[in-house]
C-alpha cells in the first residue's frame, strides 16, 4: 500500500480578548481530541482559588500525563513583583520538550503572552515544535497579535476562539485518521465482491463500500487479504490504490454499521425534502429525482439533466443542503467536499456511509447508511451482482443524526 499523505497543518492561534475562556476552550478541545485516540502533548493552564491574602493559584496541566505544575509564587499580598515561578515554568518547558520526541498529533500550549513575546516562558518549545512541522495549537491575546506575527513569521492561522473553529483548522483530511483510530482488530470471516460492490464480514457487523469506477481489480487475493484482520484491512482506506481504498471503506463498516446500532429508519435523500434553499446532491443516487425533485445533481458521468464533477466547485458554495454519497471516502473527495459546503447543512449517505458520530465534527449532519443484517444472504446478493435495491431484503437504511 502507498499511503496518502496527512496534509501540514499551520500554526494555529486563538484571537480573544481579555475575558475570553480560551483555557477551557483549548482544554476541551485537547481532551476530544485525545479521547478518540490522537497522540496529545501540551500544556492548558488552571487557576485555582488561594484566599484572601493572594491571587489566584496558576497550575499548568500537563496533557499527556494529566500532573499539575505549579507556576505561581506566594509573593503576598502586598507584593507588585511578577508572581510567575521561573522553576516552574523551567519544569514545564522540560516536561514539553521531551514529549516532542513522541512525534504528536496534536501540540497545545496554552498561551503565548508577555513572556513569550520576549523570548522567556515558552517560546523555546513553541518553536521547536513549529520547527519540527508538528500541529501547534495556542492562544493570543489580540493586544499581542503584532508580537505573534513577527514570532511565527506569518505562517499560522488566526482563529476565532469557538469549538467550530478549532475543527475548521484541525480539518477534515483529518477524518480518515480519526475512523481509523476507533476501529479494534478482529477477525475477517469473508470479503465478498462484485463488479461494483464489496462486502466484508467483520467479528460483529458486515461492512459495505462501493468500488470507485477505474479500479484495478485484477489480481486481487481476497482470502489472502482478509487474513490479515479488520484493523489492517481499515487502514487501507488511506491508500491510493482506489480497490485498496474500498476495502478500507468496507471494513471501517463493518466495524461502524452494527446491528445493535442505536439509530433510526429512512432514505438519506428525505433528509432534506423540505429544504427551501439550493440543495446540491454530489453522486447520482437512486430515486433522487422523485425523492428530491430540486436537486442540482454532480455526477462523474453526468445524465442530460445532471452536472459534471467539476460543477461542485461552484455550486457547493453557499447552498442550503448537500447530500454527498459515500463513495467519496474511497476516491477522497470527501474533505474537499465537506470545506466547499461549509455552513450548508450535509447528509453523508449511502450503503458505504460508517455510522458514526466521529464524522459530526467534520461538517456532516446526517449519517444515512445501511446496516446489514443477514450476512450470508448479502454475501449472496453481492456475489450474484446485485444494485443496492437488492440489498433491502438483507439489511435496512438507517440514519444517525448530530444532537441539536
Amino acid at each position: 500500500m502507498v499511503p496518502v499523505s496527512m496534509p501540514a497543518l499551520k500554526p494555529g492561534a486563538v484571537i480573544h480578548g481579555p475575558k475570553a475562556m480560551t483555557d477551557t476552550l483549548l482544554g476541551d478541545f485537547a481532551r476530544e481530541i485525545q479521547s478518540r485516540g490522537f497522540k496529545v502533548a501540551g500544556l492548558i493552564q488552571r487557576n485555582g482559588d488561594a484566599g484572601d491574602d493572594c491571587a489566584c493559584v496558576m497550575d499548568l496541566i500537563d496533557l499527556g500525563s494529566g500532573e499539575a505544575i505549579r507556576i505561581s509564587q506566594d509573593l503576598g499580598a502586598g507584593s507588585n513583583s511578577c508572581r510567575v515561578d521561573p522553576g516552574g515554568i523551567a519544569e514545564a518547558g522540560s516536561r514539553l520538550r521531551a514529549s516532542l520526541s513522541g512525534k504528536p498529533d496534536l501540540v497545545v500550549v496554552n498561551k503565548f503572552g508577555g513572556l513569550e513575546k520576549g523570548g522567556g516562558g515558552l517560546s523555546d518549545e513553541l518553536l521547536l515544535a513549529m520547527s519540527e512541522g508538528l500541529p501547534v495549537l495556542t492562544s493570543v491575546a489580540g493586544r499581542l497579535i503584532d508580537e505573534w506575527m513577527e514570532f511565527s513569521g506569518g505562517h499560522c492561522d488566526l482563529l476565532r476562539p469557538d469549538d467550530a473553529a478549532l475543527w475548521q483548522w484541525w480539518g477534515s483530511q483529518r477524518l480518515y485518521q480519526d475512523l481509523l483510530l476507533g476501529v479494534k482488530d478482529g477477525s475477517v470471516a469473508r470479503i465478498t465482491r462484485s463488479a461494483h460492490w464489496l462486502l466484508i464480514e467483520g467479528p460483529e457487523a458486515c461492512g459495505l463500500a462501493r468500488i470507485p469506477r477505474g479500479a484495478d481489480q485484477a489480481g486481487r487475493l481476497l482470502d489472502d487479504m482478509a487474513a490479515q484482520g479488520l484493523r489492517h484491512l481499515a487502514g487501507l482506506v488511506n491508500s491510493i490504490d482506489l480497490f485498496e481504498a474500498a476495502v478500507g471503506l468496507a471494513a471501517l463498516n463493518a466495524h461502524y454499521n452494527r446491528p445493535g446500532l442505536e439509530v433510526a429508519g429512512g432514505n438519506g435523500l428525505d433528509a432534506f425534502a423540505e429544504e427551501e434553499g439550493r440543495v446540491v446532491a454530489i453522486g447520482s443516487f437512486p430515486d433522487i429525482a422523485r425523492r428530491l425533485p430540486n436537486a442540482l445533481v454532480v455526477d462523474a458521468q453526468p445524465d442530460a439533466h445532471e452536472y459534471p464533477a467539476a460543477a461542485a466547485d461552484w455550486l457547493l458554495p453557499g447552498c442550503a443542503a448537500a447530500v454527498i454519497t459515500a463513495s467519496t471516502i474511497a476516491n477522497r473527495s470527501l474533505p474537499r467536499l465537506l470545506d466547499l459546503a461549509r455552513g450548508a447543512r450535509v447528509a453523508l449517505a449511502g450503503p458505504g456511509t460508517p455510522l458514526t458520530p466521529r464524522l459530526f465534527s467534520y461538517g456532516v449532519e446526517i449519517l444515512a447508511g445501511f446496516i446489514v443484517d443477514d450476512p450470508a444472504g448479502m454475501a449472496q446478493c453481492i456475489a450474484e451482482g446485485a444494485t443496492p435495491r437488492g440489498f433491502r431484503q438483507f439489511g435496512r437504511q438507517v440514519t444517525l443524526r448530530r444532537p441539536g
